[in-house]
């Protein structure tokens, strides 16, 4: 599905702020208009178009940047607790 398509769907805000956003092209501005997957690939979400919105790339990209801090976040959490297991042993 592309973005003109999801547009037509779904409106010009974007899905997270609900400002407008821009659709000329290039999309490289941070206020463009890009495709987000509401659920991760992992869960199938890059596949199924019902799990597809429009957000701003910078809507997008931190968005991202969140979940990659929280995951890296976790994994140290994991490490940690590990490591605590290991040395009560």
């Amino acid at each position: 599905m592309s973005v003109q398509a999801l547009r037509s769907t779904f409106g010009h805000n974007c899905h997270w702020c609900g400002l407008p956003m821009d659709f000329a092209e290039p999309r490289s501005d941070p206020d463009s208009a890009t495709i987000e997957h509401l659920n991760d690939a992992t869960l199938g979400g890059v596949r199924k178009q019902k799990h597809r919105r429009l957000s701003h790339a910078i809507c997008n990209q931190t968005r991202n940047e969140f979940k990659l801090q929280a995951e890296r976040q976790f994994q140290r959490w994991i490490e940690a607790r590990r490591a605590s297991a290991a040395g009560g042993d």
